[in-house]
């Protein structure tokens, strides 16, 4: 019987075990365990309502929830009767951010890139993601080695100090950069193009010798594109190895490359499906032909100048694809580009993020559409390419995003503030001012708003120069530059070195100016001067006609600029061209009376595939008129020093017979034929060698006479026979300021021209 009992109660204890539990009726909510979280805060979790049956599955949601909030370390959910009781321990808080062993790179600079801050939930894993984020920043800066140990020190009330504990490491710099696989180009000039230096010691102002696998990255990308550009078009980087060395905590670069070989152009067509258009004399538009080598970057230019002549033919939605094919068996690709009517789309709304510093208009008038305007891509190019032009920011970048409406994109414009403020201390020599300091401050993005201010104040032993000014380059939301500057320049004229001509010239004054553009590439200025001169301190046998200007001048002066620009570059160009014309004019008031007219023209060429070797021709000359009274020495043309190389400053042109002392000119031409190119030295140190020959003259109308004090002198002009200077040099873009150094000798020269051959500038930042 007994045996009977107990058979029959573990027949009842195992169904009640795999039978389905019964789901209980919730008349209450219970919360336990919380201090900080509030306990709606906790109930905002649990998705039921009282009287509902409770489930397991309900339990996992809401513990799914709650574990998800990252409020709670644990969670418990159970039922008692008719109440569900929810016990929760919640996560640390962080009380305080400490750094331990980081010397090169501050607390204010970690913990504005961690995303943690004090009062915040604390969990490992976060403590973790921001002491990745610190090896990143390390690795940023060349010491790849570093490690970042998180740890937490408990406190009172649920608080945590976290102290990350850092070794910096050494420098991890790459000793060794090798190609294998390379024929058609060598190792120095492979490593020319890419990112990723060898550690040398004039790389102490960069990182670029330092071991980072994403410069790698790019670096594959980097020769890749070269390779196209120069007609390998079946090139592959097959691998990259880095190899550290354990004793010396250096790394050895590998690219293994196939070159394959070098293409020429074949067939070039043009396959267009646009409706209503004729591709006739489309092939104009092309920048290469048949037989050229193969040229990515002309493939890509020539799409452009294609998208831009059928823009103005009308069409405005268009796409161009090249056709690439390839002929291995006679080593030339085919080009054609297939021209498709593209999507009809329109700019729904432009939205900019990211600008903390810059006011949103400053933005939105470097754009070249509006909203509402068809979307054409190479005005979406030609605006990011403006927005990176001012310089404004770190990064610019554009792009589309689709909307609820087929035929509209919304553009964001994703930017990076920067400073945009500097100031400078310099110090230096050169051979027409002699010792010289000079400090300045700019900022081209005052308040945000996209003023510029410029301020400036340089003293040397034979002039000084103070200035401040102010422009607005969208003066009333327009494309129209409105500016002003107050200056004081004092400056000594030495006439005649060999003698002991000369004297001093003072000006003070203010100029207001307004500039525009007329097209993309044209632009025209105005401004007008008025400033007081006054002219002294002549030295013992100084020419009668430079007495005659001794004392003070009002000048009022109009003038005018106009400026066609078509170079790659404003600063260092290396391909295109230049045009202006200019014209001045005083008179309108003041004592002085002239009309000055000028023209300067300039072409660059590169001379090589990689734009080091660059041919510069540069033009120039200028008449200056005079309406009744006589031009001083100081509004005349001079010659010499920088601008005619070889003759020393002022050397050339008219002068007195009597006194040697030159006088200046009321005509001048100038051109200079100039390369620069490089002399084995690394691109990043900034030296380059330059070879040139300069031509020139200023001069009268002819010999003349005049009577001063009831003595009669001669001004020779020297006629306006060209005067020859030829000679080379080396400039240098230092880190402490531009350092130029030129010998060059007079091969033509006429009567008293004085000369000089050799001639150095140099400026130093501290």
């Amino acid at each position: 019987m007994i045996k009977g009992n107990k058979i029959w109660f573990f027949l009842l204890a195992g169904l009640l075990l795999v039978s389905p539990r019964v789901s209980a009726v919730i008349n209450d909510i219970v919360v336990e365990g919380n201090k900080r979280v509030e306990t709606p805060t906790v109930l905002s979790f649990v998705d039921m309502k009282l009287g509902s049956k409770f489930n397991e599955e309900q339990r996992e949601e809401i513990l799914k929830n709650m574990y998800a909030s990252g409020l709670f370390s644990d969670v418990v959910v159970q039922e008692v009767g008719s109440s569900l009781i929810i016990t929760v321990q919640e996560n640390k808080i962080i009380n305080a951010i400490a750094f331990e062993g980081n010397e090169r790179i501050k607390d204010e600079l970690m913990l504005a890139e961690l995303g943690l801050r004090p009062r915040e939930v604390y969990t490992p894993a976060r403590a973790q993601e921001a002491a990745q984020k610190i090896r990143d920043m390390y690795r940023l800066t060349g010491r790849y080695a570093a490690k970042v140990e998180p740890k937490m020190i408990e406190r009172d009330e649920g608080r945590v100090d976290l102290i990350f504990e850092i070794e910096e490491g050494k420098l991890t710099r790459v000793n060794r950069i090798i190609f294998v696989g390379n024929s058609r180009f060598s190792d120095s000039q492979l490593e020319k193009i890419i990112m990723t230096k060898e550690s040398r010691w004039y790389r102490i102002f960069t990182v670029d010798d330092s071991y980072d696998p994403n410069r790698l990255a790019y670096d594959r990308e980097l020769l890749r594109n070269y390779y196209l550009q120069h007609g390998y078009v079946d090139f592959k980087v097959k691998s990259v190895v880095a190899e550290l060395d354990p004793q010396d905590q250096d790394f050895f670069i590998t690219f293994t490359i196939d070159e394959g070989e070098r293409y020429r152009v074949g067939n070039v067509s043009i396959d267009s499906h646009l409706p209503k258009f004729d591709p006739a004399n489309m092939s104009d538009e092309l920048s290469f032909g048949k037989g050229d080598w193969y040229d990515r970057r002309e493939v890509e230019k020539s799409m452009e100048r294609l998208v831009d002549e059928i823009n103005e033919r009308g069409v405005a939605f268009i796409d161009i694809q090249p056709k690439i094919t390839p002929n291995p068996e006679t080593l030339t690709v085919d080009i054609e580009f297939v021209l498709e009517e593209g999507p009809k789309l329109y700019v729904n709304r432009i939205n900019i993020i990211g600008n903390d510093r810059t006011n949103e208009e400053v933005i939105r008038r470097e754009f070249r559409f509006v909203e509402g305007d068809p979307l054409y891509k190479t005005k979406l190019k030609r605006s990011e390419q403006r927005l990176k032009n001012t310089e404004y920011f770190r990064k610019v970048k554009l792009k589309e995003e689709k909307t609820s409406s087929p035929d509209k994109v919304d553009i964001v414009a994703e930017v990076e503030d920067q400073p945009t403020g500097s100031m400078r201390f310099a110090a230096g020599y050169s051979t027409s001012d002699g010792v010289m300091g000079s400090v300045s401050l700019q900022e081209s993005n005052l308040m945000g708003q996209g003023l510029i201010l410029n301020s400036s104040a340089m003293v040397a032993q034979q002039s000084s120069d103070f200035r401040a000014g102010l422009a607005d380059p969208y003066f009333l939301g327009r494309r129209l530059l409105v500016g002003a500057e107050a200056f004081h320049t004092q400056r000594k004229y030495d006439t005649r070195k060999a003698f002991s001509g000369g004297y001093s010239a003072r000006s003070t004054g203010g100029t207001v100016n307004t500039g525009y553009e007329i097209t993309e590439r044209l632009t025209q200025d105005w401004a007008y001067t008025l400033r007081r001169d006054k002219i002294s301190d002549f030295k013992n046998g100084a020419s009668p006609f430079l007495r005659l200007q001794r004392g003070d001048w009002t000048v009022s002066s109009v003038s005018h600029d106009i400026f066609y620009d078509r170079r790659d570059n404003g600063l260092s160009p290396t391909e295109g061209y230049y045009m202006s014309l200019g014209n001045s004019i005083a008179g309108l008031g003041g004592d002085v009376e002239y009309l000055k007219n000028g023209l300067s023209a300039g072409i660059y060429c590169s001379m090589d595939d990689d734009h080091q070797v660059v041919w510069s021709n540069k033009a120039s000359g200028g008449a200056l008129i005079r309406f009744h009274n006589a031009i001083r020495a100081v509004d005349r043309y001079n010659l010499g020093g920088q601008t005619l190389r070889g003759f020393d400053e002022s050397g050339i042109g008219p002068r007195d017979i009597t006194t040697g002392d030159a006088l200046g000119g009321r005509y001048y031409y100038r051109f200079s034929s100039e390369v620069s190119f490089p002399i084995g030295l690394p691109n990043e140190l900034g030296v380059k060698g330059l070879a040139f020959v300069d031509v020139g003259s200023v001069w009268e109308s002819k010999n003349k006479t005049t009577t001063v004090g009831g003595k009669t002198f001669v001004v020779r002009s020297n006629g306006q026979e060209p005067r020859v200077g030829i000679g080379g040099g080396v400039n240098w873009k230092s880190p402490f300021g531009p350092v130029g150094v030129t010998f060059a000798k007079a091969v033509k020269k006429k009567g008293v021209d004085k000369t000089r051959t050799f001639m150095v500038n140099f400026g130093t930042t501290f």
